[in-house]
């Protein structure tokens, strides 16, 4: 039985994960991202002419896919992020489970709390997109793999669960690959350890044939996805490494505002002093500078991505956090224990209320509008890597409007394209992509989106102060006192544009 003074840390580990992954799950409407995550086929395609279509690995998509027996529109946004969520969930459970096997109980507790606390993985958490299941089948892979050195039972089936769910991991996305220096170092403490029941000859058999389910896993979806490369998805690729560069401390910080990332790095580089003392501190440096070098040196626009060392990053400050609670033992014998768990409490408190205020409380939609946090002010931020914050634009009822509008139409907004084409009635065309018929009713519907997630905060290059001068909506939605969306009903002439 844990003792008490781990159960109460176990209780408050498990209350913020629930807490920050599961409350207000459905009040956001899709963010475009998730949109592109659902198996929405073009008219014909089969299952496997759509997954080789996309972007990124299949399991997103196979999870949506499922998840039409439930919900076949997908217009329940909380019941499709809750797979999502409880992969969340369940990867802050294997992380624990994980490090406890490899570093003790007390690096675990405060290496999830940091894991479950940080922004970037609650946000992830809280959409329908790919990267739970990649932290959830990577850190099944290194579960596995540490159960087969610490016990029997799991000696070969932990190298061959292992193996699996690191496909899983890659087949979700190529950063499950980014668990590579600290994987191989499992295996390879298992292939030296001495077994007088299993030979190392048998081990490398074991290790050739576990390798082998991987690449097959692999090779069955990237090699025909790798043959059907379309020319946007190569575009795509080019534009994320060659673009404009975007700052992943201006990216971490707007997922974990203010301090946070002081105590990032300060903690991380106080894992540096005896490095050797805790086994393993090595390689989970190699395993944080394997995804850190190459996306900070060759790609420009890392986006969210650098959660790939982010993670290594979590076990390395709980190390950290270790070393500090015997150091301020040792230096205040009488008051030592007291001032520890002072500044844990305040610590971990402090976390847990930022994430609470960014990415629970809805009553201001930071990070799309400036928000305060006690006296401190959370200014809003304009990073295009944002996702699982707080956004409500009524596209639901928007949707409802229109149709009561009118079967088909024309209207334009400064909202993404991947948005309206979900939320918009089918009969409704967008005047940004399609031309206006001369034939048709003189009728558009102007959609002006504040704090929009394009970015983009003109019509026609003019602003809503424009709009709100010259026009009188016919249609306004409000979030508590604000109004976030104006739908004006407009003369094409109005618009001074020229039919075709």
């Amino acid at each position: 039985m844990p003792k008490f003074k781990t159960i109460i840390p176990l209780i408050y580990l498990i209350f913020v994960t629930l807490w920050l992954r599961l409350s207000n799950l459905g009040y956001s409407n899709y963010q475009g991202d998730e949109i592109k995550a659902l198996y929405l086929p073009q008219l014909g395609e089969n299952l496997l002419d759509f997954l080789l279509r996309q972007r990124k690995g299949p399991i997103q998509f196979l999870v949506t896919y499922g998840m039409r027996i439930f919900n076949p529109s997908y217009d329940n946004e909380l019941l499709m992020r809750l797979p999502f969520a409880l992969a969340g969930i369940l990867a802050i459970y294997f992380f624990y489970k994980f490090v406890r096997l490899e570093f003790g109980e007390r690096i675990a507790l405060f290496s999830s709390l940091f894991f479950s606390l940080n922004g970037l993985f609650v946000a992830f958490a809280r959409i329908v997109q790919y990267q739970s299941f990649v932290l959830l089948f990577a850190l099944l892979t290194l579960y596995f793999f540490a159960l087969a050195i610490k016990f029997n039972k799991w000696k070969i089936k932990g190298i061959y669960c292992g193996a699996f769910f690191w496909s899983l991991s890659i087949l979700s996305h190529y950063n499950g690959i980014a668990i590579a220096p600290f994987a191989c170092y499992l295996i390879y403490r298992w292939y030296v350890n001495n077994d007088e029941k299993l030979n190392q000859k048998s081990k490398l058999k074991h290790i050739c044939f576990s390798t082998g389910i991987i690449f097959v896993g692999l090779g069955i979806f990237y090699l025909p996805f790798y043959f059907s490369l379309s020319a946007a998805t190569k575009a795509y690729w080019v534009e994320r490494i060659s673009s404009k560069n975007i700052s992943s401390i201006a990216t971490f910080s707007t997922y974990n505002p203010g301090f946070i990332i002081y105590i990032y790095i300060i903690l991380t580089l106080v894992s540096l002093i005896k490095l050797k003392a805790v086994r393993g501190k090595i390689y989970l440096w190699l395993w944080l500078l394997f995804p850190l070098l190459p996306l900070e040196i060759l790609v420009k626009n890392k986006g969210t991505h650098i959660f790939s060392y982010v993670l290594p990053m979590c076990i390395l400050m709980g190390c950290s956090l270790e070393f500090f609670q015997v150091y301020v033992n040792t230096k205040f014998a009488q008051y030592g224990k007291v001032i520890y768990r002072l500044f844990l409490s305040g610590l971990y408190l402090g976390l847990f209320a930022i994430s609470h205020v960014i990415f629970v409380d809805n009553f201001r939609e930071y990070p799309w509008e400036e928000k305060y946090f006690a006296v401190w002010k959370l200014k809003s931020q304009n990073n295009k890597s944002l996702f699982g914050f707080p956004y409500y634009r009524h596209w639901q009822e928007i949707s409802e409007f229109l149709k009561i509008a009118g079967k088909e139409g024309y209207f334009v907004t400064n909202e993404k394209n991947s948005i309206t084409r979900y939320y918009i009635p089918n009969g409704w065309k967008n005047l940004d992509l399609q031309a206006y018929k001369h034939q048709s009713s003189g009728n558009v519907f102007v959609i002006f989106v504040e704090n929009a997630q394009s970015h983009n905060h003109q019509i026609f290059e003019r602003t809503s102060s424009y709009w709100q001068q010259n026009f009188q909506p016919v249609k306004t939605f409000l979030n508590q006192d604000r109004i976030v969306v104006r739908i004006y009903k407009l003369q094409l002439s109005d618009l001074e544009l020229t039919p075709s």
